[in-house]
């Protein structure tokens, strides 16, 4: 279970801060298959980082039971200097996992040749993307988080990447934020909408996509309207 307390998180400049989450409380269930949807800019990233623990809220408190996923498909604790099994290597033994279980399937579900053994620096965007989906994959976790990413690479690759998700999901939860409410109706099956700081409970991504519209077009009086009456 994941329970966000009263949290907020400015981001502050010289003359005025931005609001991005304002006074936000919200529990997610371990096995819920959550879909946020949210605008360019609305602050999804930075959510994303305050329910995993990568970022601290300026205010509130997250409380977290099970076990929690860094971002499907993030390659931030990949080092450009080590090859691709070392890095594995390096972050079987950081989470407790069996190293040579875990290399064995990323070397396999990643299918990169003998690149898996070259330093990181030298892959191609689109193989970095490979390896950090196959080891997101290759760990399993109570609850499973996307800052939109639900595939990788060529189409071939994104099946594949969607169907170990989907197994995934037979035991796991997912946290699944994104700006496109087509994404999150393959994966999930409970919806927010994200905006002006706040999250709003919907019945459907349609719902959220079109109270992100009138928003969107209308300006926060809209807003304020509605989060008023959830």
């Amino acid at each position: 279970m994941i329970s966000l307390i009263n949290v907020s998180r400015y981001h502050r400049h010289a003359d005025d801060h931005t609001i991005i989450l304002n006074d936000v409380s919200v529990q997610f269930e371990s096995k819920d298959r959550v879909g946020i949807l949210a605008l360019g800019g609305a602050g999804k990233s930075t959510l994303s980082r305050i329910i995993s623990g990568v970022e601290r809220p300026d205010q509130g408190h997250v409380l977290r039971s099970g076990n929690l996923s860094f971002p499907i498909g993030t390659t931030a604790g990949f080092h450009a200097g080590l090859s691709g099994s070392e890095n594995v290597k390096y972050l079987s033994q950081l989470l407790r996992r069996n190293v040579r279980e875990t290399t064995d399937y990323c070397e396999s579900f990643a299918d990169i040749g003998t690149y898996f053994h070259r330093p990181f620096s030298e892959y191609a965007p689109g193989m970095r993307a490979r390896l950090a989906f196959a080891f997101s994959m290759s760990v399993e976790f109570n609850t499973y988080i996307s800052d939109g990413v639900t595939s990788a690479g060529d189409h071939g690759f994104r099946d594949k990447c969607e169907a170990a998700l989907f197994e995934r999901l037979n035991r796991s939860g997912l946290i699944l934020l994104s700006r496109h409410a087509r994404s999150l109706n393959r994966f999930c099956t409970k919806f927010y909408a994200l905006h002006a700081g706040k999250l709003l409970p919907c019945e459907t991504a349609e719902e959220a996509q079109d109270i992100l519209d009138y928003a969107d077009g209308y300006g926060d009086t809209y807003w304020n309207e509605v989060a008023r009456r959830a």
